[in-house]
Parts: C-alpha cells; sequence; structure tokens
C-alpha cells in the first residue's frame, strides 16, 4: 500500500517553489509529525510562513463563528415629567440609546397620579417614533384629565418595547399642588416702551425678556400663567405682531432656589421659584430673527401685551420687559441658559438680572440696539413698570 499523500499544489509567488498542502486537509491521524516537519522543510521559510498564517486565519474564523459577538440593546437613559393641574397640559420627554437609524420604536409609559385621599389616577400611553440618530429624547402629551384642588403625589416608569430597558419616572414637581380649580382670576395688561436710536442689522437676533414680582403671595405657594402674550410695532412701513410663549411660573413653597425651563411641545416657559420670589422673576422671553433689511433705530410704541391668571386670590404683580440685540443667538431656548431669577437662582450665583442668556457663546455676541447698548447689558434696558391685580371670579 502506498503511504505516500496525495497533495495539492499552490504556487508560491517563486517560480520555483511550490506549497504541498495534503487534499483531504491537515489531518493529524493522517499526517504525522515527521511528515509534517519533511513538508515543513520541503516548503521552505517563506511557504511555511504562508501556511502558518493560513492555518492562523482558519482557526480564527472557526472561533468567531462559535462565538458571535451580540449587538448592543437598546436603551432607555432617563425619563422626565412636568405635570399640570390643567386639561392635557402635562408632558413626559424619554432619552433612548443604541438606536438603529430608520428603526421604528415604540416607548411605553404609565404615570400615577396619587391624591391625599381618594383613588389614584393611573394612565397609561405610549410614544410612537422613528430614530434619525442612535441618541434621541422623544416628547408627547400626558393624556391626563384636570385635577381637582388638592396635593397629589406622583410615580410611573416608561420601558423600551423593543429590548425591555425600564427606567423610572423624574418629576419636574413631586408632590403637586393643584389650588386653580374653583377660582379664576384674569388680568389683561400691556406695556410699551421705544427703542434706542441704533439702527438693527438684518440677520440678528432681538431678544425680548420680561420679568416680575408678585406680592401677596401665600406661604402655600401659588401658580401664575401668562398666556395669549404678543408684542406689536411698525418699522418700515411693516406692522409686526408677534406671538410670545406662554409661560407658567410656581410660586413653590418647597423650592429652595429657582429653574426655569423651556417646554418645546406646549411651546411654554416653565419656571419655578421659591415663595419667598425675588425682585426679578423671568416672565417670558422671545427670539426674534431680523428681517434681512433690518429694522431702522428710533421705534416707537413697542407694545408687549398679554394676560396674567392665578387660581389665588389677592396677588398683584408689577411687571416690565427689555430687548437686547444679538448678532447670534438661538430660538432653540433651552440652549440660553437663561437666569430664572435676579436672586437665588440654582445654577447662576451672579449679578446678572433675570433674562439673562448665560450661555457665553451668545453673550459675547451682544451689541446696541433695541433698548440696549450692549456691553454687558444682556437683557436690555427697562421698560417703566406696570402694576396688575388680577380680578377673581368664582
Amino acid at each position: 500500500m502506498d503511504n505516500t499523500l496525495e497533495t495539492h499544489q499552490i504556487v508560491s509567488r517563486s517560480p520555483h517553489r511550490r506549497l504541498m498542502i495534503p487534499r483531504g486537509g491537515l489531518d493529524r491521524g493522517a499526517y504525522s509529525q515527521p511528515a509534517h516537519n519533511q513538508h515543513l522543510a520541503l516548503l521552505g521559510e517563506k511557504g511555511s510562513s504562508m501556511l502558518r498564517k493560513y492555518l492562523f486565519w482558519v482557526t480564527l474564523f472557526a472561533l468567531l463563528a462559535m462565538h458571535p459577538i451580540a449587538a448592543s440593546a437598546n436603551v432607555l437613559e432617563s425619563a422626565t415629567a412636568t405635570m399640570r393641574c390643567g386639561c392635557n397640559r402635562s408632558t413626559i420627554s424619554v432619552s433612548a440609546a443604541d438606536l438603529t437609524v430608520g428603526t421604528d420604536y415604540v416607548i411605553n409609559y404609565t404615570v400615577k397620579v396619587t391624591p391625599i385621599s381618594g383613588p389614584a389616577i393611573t394612565v397609561s400611553s405610549q410614544i410612537l417614533f422613528t430614530a434619525t440618530a442612535s441618541i434621541e429624547t422623544v416628547s408627547a402629551k400626558i393624556p391626563l384629565g384636570g385635577l381637582l384642588l388638592g396635593t397629589y403625589s406622583l410615580s410611573g416608569s416608561a420601558i423600551l418595547a423593543s429590548s425591555g430597558s425600564t427606567v423610572t419616572i423624574s418629576f419636574a414637581t413631586n408632590p403637586l399642588v393643584c389650588s386653580t380649580s374653583t377660582i379664576g382670576c384674569l388680568a389683561k395688561t400691556s406695556n410699551s416702551a421705544n427703542f434706542n436710536g441704533t439702527a438693527i442689522s438684518g440677520g440678528s437676533y432681538v431678544w425680548f425678556n420680561s420679568n416680575f414680582t408678585g406680592t401677596g403671595i401665600p406661604t402655600k405657594g401659588a401658580t401664575v400663567t401668562l398666556t395669549n402674550s404678543r408684542i406689536s410695532f411698525t418699522a418700515n412701513g411693516v406692522n409686526y405682531n408677534l406671538a410670545v410663549p406662554d409661560s407658567m411660573i410656581v410660586f413653590s413653597s418647597s423650592a429652595t432656589c429657582s429653574k426655569v425651563s423651556f417646554d418645546a411641545v406646549n411651546k411654554e416657559w416653565d419656571v419655578t421659584v421659591p415663595v419667598s420670589g425675588s425682585d426679578e422673576i423671568f416672565l417670558s422671553g422671545l427670539a426674534f430673527p431680523v428681517p434681512a433689511a433690518g429694522l431702522p433705530g428710533g421705534i416707537q410704541n413697542v407694545t408687549w401685551s398679554g394676560t396674567f391668571e392665578t387660581g389665588t386670590s389677592g396677588i398683584s404683580f408689577q411687571w416690565k420687559w427689555g430687548a437686547a440685540v444679538y448678532t447670534s443667538f438661538s430660538t432653540n431656548y433651552n440652549s440660553l441658559d437663561v437666569k430664572p431669577t435676579h436672586q437665588s437662582a440654582c445654577s447662576y450665583n451672579n449679578g446678572d438680572h433675570a433674562g439673562t442668556p448665560e450661555n457665553a457663546a451668545y453673550q459675547s455676541t451682544v451689541i446696541g440696539g433695541g433698548t440696549g447698548g450692549g456691553g454687558s447689558n444682556f437683557t436690555g434696558s427697562w421698560s417703566g413698570t406696570m402694576s396688575v391685580t388680577p380680578v377673581c371670579t368664582q
């Protein structure tokens, strides 16, 4: 019997050298160590190197096939909710990561609203979205009806259906105090001022911002809103009537400092302040992109109007506004880092006025115009102060 191994010929780059590899592969039982050494000797140094590389890659691919690398799972990173007493005014925002762009996802969430006495209210709903990036934050309104007068504790969780990743919902205010169900106190108001003589170039922004202070706030706290707010003026023969975002200011008995954020879903400024308040509390703000033709200096009778509302009787407000001009600004209001109050702001221990954009990238672009002179005047000089006392109806 012929024990000679049948081989394949692999021609190397050298025309005088061939690599001899058994047809049935390198089987240890049929291919003894002496024969192995003999063949390596025949292959030469370069052939041996090529054979070792061949065996290395065959082994590596086999190991990878036996141990596939697991794909990363979609995960929820956080969930925050802002609950309100009014009908369908509560919102939730959820952040997810490790998403696949173009894939549809479902976030299921449950919010439990528990009064001091009586049965709890449980709301379960979904957020449906298609990923446009690997990391996304999505928002939605919570389908919750109006709440009765009282105090409510809040709890809840959110789960990403595709992976089961779950997070606990964090609430902006917890407990939630509702005190506006039986009394409505309203006051329409307007406040006019003139722009200074500096012309405003097209492509820049006017940062309209207002602030107020309140008197008669009870120790248990109160909620104040500004709605239907507009800024009107005439320039270059054009009548401007600008819609200003609504705002909700909560005087909280549990707050120790002030904060503000912009709710992009409801297009509303949300401000929380201690019951003691401040001499300047941010009321609302609007970033107005100046048309390409620009605006002239000296615009007269720029009027800011709106409606104050509260559920607490005996409260009065004093409010004013300013307008600063920036060459670079943003209508993504949360990126501005607006200072919520003159004093006792949670994140800003400085002397800047309420309404100041604390983002240094924007501060560095403030110039003269509107009611401001540039420099360190980030809000513009103030208009006159308007006093308002809402009239209450049962």
